[in-house]
């Protein structure tokens, strides 16, 4: 059975509701189960802190979301869909990553990213900022390396998930496409020139919707659940586990995505080459 509109819009508000009673109310960390008997070291509480960092972003954009397309602005709130849906997925797969090859992955290419900051900086035509260069912090990329795992391609994080894989991708492409400064974002507002018709490029007397407001809020609720879902795995919270897969039922999604058997195969193989060499 599909949700109107209306019901998606009282299905998030419910999540919303009992993330501020169960996630923002926990106090208590765990291992999943993945990790069961180890004692939390610095890369726990890292990965802990990203993933339920991730998971309140997507909570707080759903308010987001709810106000805009209320308001009839949907295509205002494509962007906001499209970040919600990648910070659950990327919550998901940071938690389930084997050992600390995710969080090393994600400071990884925060100390990538925050290294060409400094590198730009020193090149920048600002004094301010050739200043200001050498202050960028987190620019050491060396306690990240040698982690099989990468967050700087998302196709491969949605490649790493089931159910997920390429089809995952294709919607975040699709509201990627309507993200940025696009030819796509353009046709909202005008019609396509046709090369019998030259001249001025007509306008649309209401812009274009590429995707309707149920569809959003669909995927807006989908990430709300994956995303707490994977925040679960460290709270232990039954309660909150049982909202969520009535909140799945309801959506007909699976509760969780997992590692795909492509993730388990990069992470085999490497297991056997390390043992091999060692022997």
């Amino acid at each position: 059975m599909t949700l109107a509109a209306a019901e998606l819009r009282a299905l998030i508000e419910h999540l919303r509701e009992q993330w501020d009673i169960h996630g923002l109310g926990t106090t208590t960390w765990h291992q999943p189960a993945a990790r069961e008997g180890r004692r939390f070291v610095g890369s726990d509480v890292a990965r802990v802190a990203a993933v339920e960092g991730l998971t309140r972003h997507v909570h707080e954009t759903a308010s987001s979301v709810l106000l805009l397309t209320g308001a009839g602005q949907v295509n205002s709130a494509l962007p906001l869909v499209r970040l919600m849906y990648e910070c659950a997925l990327n919550a998901v797969w940071l938690m389930q990553s084997k050992d600390d090859h995710g969080i090393k992955a994600l400071l990884d290419e925060h100390s990538r990213n925050r290294l060409a900051i400094q590198r730009d900086a020193r090149q920048a035509a600002s004094q301010v900022f050739r200043d200001g260069a050498d202050d960028v912090a987190d620019t050491d990329r060396e306690p990240y390396a040698g982690s099989l795992d990468s967050t700087r391609n998302f196709e491969n994080i949605c490649k790493d998930l089931s159910p997920g894989g390429t089809d995952a991708y294709i919607f975040y492409r699709l509201l990627s496409s309507f993200s940025h400064a696009s030819l796509e974002v353009s046709e909202f507002y005008y019609l396509k020139a046709l090369p019998e018709t030259p001249g001025l490029p007509q306008r649309r007397l209401k812009p274009r919707r590429p995707l309707n407001p149920d569809t959003l809020l669909f995927f807006a609720a989908t990430s709300m659940v994956w995303s707490a879902r994977a925040f679960t795995y460290s709270s232990h919270n039954k309660a909150h586990r049982s909202v969520l897969r009535h909140a799945a039922g309801r959506l007909e999604i699976s509760a969780e995505l997992g590692l795909s058997e492509r993730y388990r195969r990069r992470h085999s193989a490497f297991r056997k080459t390390s043992k091999a060499s060692s022997s």
